[in-house]
């Protein structure tokens, strides 16, 4: 009996040293919540960069919340500001750091590190969009433009060169009329010429100001003193997108889902950020090109940063070593790769693996 009693101590000794320790490293941990807003194939790509972070840093560990697209997260973060039960992280569109600045929830990049030193690798366009009264707030992680998507078989199957793609707005139209056909002749249209988002609870306004500056318009006046968007050159601009839809009829406004995926849709206005789910997705020959102008040739730009939120000292240490290793130069030339994304860093873009890459699509 004694014997039996005193395995019976050392066992249980064993036992509660062992708990005490496993409850003293999972003390030592971190946890840091952060949103985000992607989906489809880039969120997947983005979750596994968060493992990996996790799998690379024990005494920290990020748990993420999909918020829903752009317009439901920016809502959901601006309500969890209001509440005061902000995440430790998240995402941010690049209109957005404006509002979380003026909501005085954000801390500032000069927390962490000298804003200026450490931005010195990022590209102008993307240190413009992190900025915010002269002070930098957040850490840029992605950047795109628009671009035109086209499917070259369908050029060849109405008689358009493939490597032609459309540039000016005159051009878009003529090639848009080709290209917008009733297939199986039952009087309704089977196949549109051009899309782009007319929603605006899809971004519509993204599409419209590109528009309106290839047709030599501004959104503000130069001291932005007054709004310009109303002048004659910015109803063209609206006019034209009427035309697109019901003088021309090649811009459906209820387009069939997934339209230029399945081939119902020939030009597809897009995103470089959409260029590898696109490719994944079809089976047809898939054309890149600039987006046709009118007065200008430009296009717009988007993008992300990450935002650290004003919680307790450790999280917050603890988010910034998350927000420093996901916008590392390593871990942007992985998600340029992977998404098509364009670098945010100087030295990314220029490295000899970005331009092999480029050389090879």
């Amino acid at each position: 009996m004694f014997k039996k009693s005193k395995l019976s101590v050392v066992v249980f000794t064993i036992v509660t040293g062992f708990l005490f320790a496993m409850a003293g490293a999972k003390a030592n941990v971190t946890t840091i919540n952060y949103w985000h807003y992607l989906s489809g194939d880039n969120a997947a790509i983005h979750e596994q960069m968060v493992q990996e972070f996790n799998a690379q840093h024990p005494h920290i560990q990020v748990e993420m919340l999909y918020t829903g697209n752009q317009f439901v997260a920016r809502d959901k973060l601006l309500a969890s500001v209001a509440g005061s039960v902000t995440p430790d992280v998240a995402l941010v569109d690049q209109f957005w750091p404006p509002l979380m600045v003026s909501s005085g929830a954000l801390v500032p990049l000069r927390d962490f590190v000298d804003p200026e030193e450490y931005l010195q690798d990022y590209s102008q366009v993307s240190r413009d969009t992190v900025t915010v009264h002269g002070e930098a707030w957040t850490v840029p992680f992605s950047l795109s433009n628009q671009i035109l998507l086209y499917n070259k078989d369908k050029f060849r199957e109405v008689g358009l060169d493939p490597e032609k793609p459309p540039t000016t707005w005159d051009e878009l139209v003529e090639y848009a009329k080709v290209l917008t056909r009733d297939i199986d002749g039952d009087g309704r249209i089977d196949e549109w010429g051009v899309n782009f988002t007319t929603r605006a609870n899809l971004g519509s306004m993204y599409a419209f100001v590109t528009f309106l500056w290839q047709a030599g318009g501004e959104l503000y006046s130069e001291d932005y003193s007054e709004a310009t968007f109303d002048d004659a050159t910015a109803r063209d601009t609206v006019q034209f997108w009427i035309d697109l839809a019901h003088k021309h009829q090649v811009l459906s406004l209820s387009p069939p889902a997934d339209g230029f995926e399945i081939g119902r849709i020939a030009m597809q206005y897009s995103s470089t950020s959409s260029i590898a789910a696109t490719k994944n997705k079809v089976d047809f020959d898939l054309g890149v090109a600039a987006l046709p102008g009118k007065k200008n040739t430009v296009t717009g730009v988007g993008g992300s940063s990450l935002a650290i939120f004003k919680t307790t000292s450790e999280k917050q240490a603890a988010a910034w070593e998350f927000v420093n290793w996901m916008s590392s130069a390593e871990n942007n030339l992985k998600w340029s790769m992977a998404t098509g994304y364009i670098p945010l860093r100087l030295s990314v873009r220029k490295s000899a693996t970005y331009q092999q890459c480029l050389a090879d699509e």
